[in-house]
């Protein structure tokens, strides 16, 4: 495998090319320009974008070299617009790897490790390996922007991208699925999110990032949320609840939620129960709340009712659309009229808690009654 030192020659492999003068074409043959269909079009728009670069003192042996090169191509191929497309894309893709070269090599002096390119095609991702007992960044000449974001995130937080300091937690946030593992960088470390990001979020943290020591003393299991340590605290174990942006309050018209104005429509999530196993086993539950009761459900359980929701869902929908068919007939009513009819309708349940009111009282609210 040839292997090349980026710190003396990597600007020879990368060779200059002429962004300018393929995109320019490329963008008119996108456009499907009649002028752009066919080679001879092509070539003409070449020449054009050529004679500019020469006149502002863009040119040069290599801009003509260049020009001559694509020329051949376009003239051979049976599709001259794909390959000024193809150019054009590995064009954009040198753009890139020249302007994260020299990123690369300053994130690989920040980490101590030496950087060598490669045209071998048997090198797939960058990696690491070590070369006469130094580490090494291996990477191809055109994956160098790939490279350099893999570098990038070594050692650092990977939601701020600022550097690590010895309080940095695994990065297995509380809102991850329960299949999720902790992901690792090409050194083979876990990534890992500062702390100021972790409380930024907000969510509560893992048992993963707790740590070991923890999850032994506990019995956690990676995803469990709780505060074992505090006072009161749950035994079992749970993750945090998926739930519904919808609160409770906002659809219960009899107003009847009580204290659980706060609650979730809808919320589930995994229990798992396993304290002194040895005695009592180990159970595994979804706890299903819909404001403020709960279903302690077994996982069969869980997806009967998730089968349930699921026809009732479709049923919904149905009564959803009558509604707003029914619903264009809907209007406004005169809110005066409204406005007597509730003073007549506060007399009356008045009167049926007082009937020892003056007659006269009661006629008169018979009166506004009738006529309203």
């Amino acid at each position: 495998m040839s292997i090349m030192d980026t710190h003396s020659t990597a600007s020879e492999h990368l060779v200059p090319l002429a962004p300018q003068l393929v995109n320019d074409t490329a963008k008119a043959a996108a456009r499907g320009e009649p002028s752009a269909m066919d080679a001879a079009h092509i070539i003409l728009r070449l020449e054009q974008n050529h004679a500019k670069a020469n006149a502002v003192g863009c040119g040069g042996s290599e801009l003509g070299a260049i020009y001559r090169l694509l020329v051949s191509l376009v003239s051979e191929a049976d599709n001259p617009q794909a390959v000024i497309a193809h150019v054009a894309e590995l064009l954009s893709d040198h753009v890139e790897n020249t302007a994260c070269l020299p990123k690369l090599v300053h994130e690989c002096e920040r980490l101590g490790l030496a950087l060598q390119l490669t045209e071998d095609p048997a090198v797939d991702l960058p990696e690491i390996r070590v070369f006469e007992g130094r580490r090494t960044v291996v990477a191809r000449t055109d994956e160098v922007a790939v490279a350099y974001d893999d570098v990038h995130a070594i050692g650092r937080c990977r939601a701020c991208s600022g550097e690590l300091d010895g309080t940095a937690l695994i990065d297995f946030p509380a809102n991850a699925l329960l299949s999720f593992r902790s992901v690792q960088d090409m050194t083979g470390a876990e990534v890992k999110i500062c702390r100021a990001c972790v409380e930024a979020s907000g969510l509560p943290l893992t048992a993963a990032q707790r740590g070991g020591e923890w999850m032994l003393r506990w019995g956690c299991l990676p995803w469990c949320v709780n505060d074992h340590a505090e006072p009161f605290a749950a035994e079992w174990h749970t993750t945090l609840p998926a739930e519904t942006k919808l609160r409770d309050a906002a659809i219960d018209s009899c107003g009847r939620s009580g204290n659980g104005d706060g609650l979730p429509w809808l919320s589930a999530r995994v229990v798992v129960s396993n304290d002194k196993p040895q005695a009592h086993g180990r159970n595994t539950q979804v706890w299903l709340d819909y404001g403020l009761h709960t279903g302690e459900l077994s996982p069969a359980e869980a997806r009967s009712a998730m089968e349930a929701m699921r026809c009732f869902v479709k049923r919904l929908e149905h009564v959803v659309t009558q509604a707003e068919e029914n619903a264009q007939d809907d209007f406004e009513g005169d809110p005066e009229i409204a406005l007597l009819d509730r003073e007549a309708a506060d007399r009356r349940v008045q009167f049926l808690r007082n009937p020892s009111e003056p007659a006269a009282h009661r006629k008169t609210a018979s009166t506004v009654s009738d006529s309203s």
